[in-house]
């Protein structure tokens, strides 16, 4: 499954470091508009929008056109760059709080500072994702600023309490116990000699927060809450519906859903492999 999910997430960020390779079009391009007549449908045929792609339609366009024209298959390799953005910054972001909260609330296990921090924890749980995000983009204005903040803010609980549940495992191990008799304070022992041994972990955790933001933000640019300035594969659901095409023209809906489902799984895939690599089971 590693190396599947390897292989995916190489082709997407091969599609977001150099689209204009893939791509036989930028995203501005479009069919029927233009001043070259060459380029141009004639009216008989912009009518006929939507129509599966067929060999016979002017240029090289795979995957076809979607209803103002722009090609489908370039819209879909331009708009990798904005997904992986929003899951690497927002996966980090969640593994920067959550990991060292979870670390804190570990190694000082029942008493007042691991005891604070639980109670934060249990609170953020009560407040539900989904709706959450979409209060906090209608506050604050959509922006892809905004949304990775309010993915990060509500996905690192799961990071700090399974980072703090392996912490109260490992500080009772011998190498600590020795660290401390040594003199160690407890800055080095948390960070020396327990964080090597949960970023493993971690990491499984920041591949599953990373396809969990793309999922995020594509269900709010299919609600209408994306940044309409960005190009994404949401965004690209998103106007399938608006438009009511969904069940009329599907190859415009099936692209961006594939895109996400497998951009996704292979974060997961790729998680799992590491886990099942660091702590190998007997």
């Amino acid at each position: 499954m590693g190396v599947i999910g390897l292989f995916i997430l190489v082709v997407y960020v091969l599609w977001a470091l150099f689209p204009s390779v893939f791509a036989p079009h930028n995203p501005s391009w479009r069919l029927f508009v233009g001043n070259d007549p060459s380029t141009r449908l004639t009216l008989q045929q912009s009518q006929q929008f939507p129509h599966p792609p067929a060999f016979g339609d002017p240029g090289f366009i795979p995957l076809g056109t979607n209803s103002t024209g722009h090609g489908v298959f370039s819209l879909l390799v331009y708009a990798a760059k904005d997904a992986l953005y929003i899951g690497f910054a927002a996966g980090i972001l969640s593994s920067l709080v959550g990991v060292p909260l979870g670390l804190i609330s570990g190694f000082y296990g029942n008493t007042w500072i691991d005891e604070t921090i639980q109670r934060i924890v249990d609170v953020m749980y009560g407040m539900p994702f989904l709706p959450f995000l979409i209060v906090l983009v209608s506050i604050r204005g959509v922006s892809q600023t905004n949304i990775i903040l309010g993915i990060a803010i509500t996905s690192w609980l799961n990071n700090c309490i399974l980072i703090r549940g392996e912490t109260l495992s490992l500080k009772e191990r011998a190498y600590v116990e020795s660290a401390r008799v040594a003199g160690a304070s407890d800055t080095r022992i948390v960070f020396r000699h327990i964080l090597p041994n949960v970023i493993p972990l971690a990491f499984v955790f920041l591949a599953q927060d990373a396809a969990g933001a793309i999922i995020a933000q594509a269900s709010l640019a299919y609600l209408g809450l994306g940044d309409f300035t960005n190009n994404s594969w949401g965004i690209m659901i998103q106007n399938v519906k608006s438009k009511g095409y969904v069940f009329d023209a599907p190859w415009w809906l099936i692209p961006p859903g594939l895109a996400i489902t497998s951009i996704a799984a292979a974060f997961y895939f790729i998680g799992f492999s590491v886990e099942d690599l660091a702590n190998p089971q007997e």
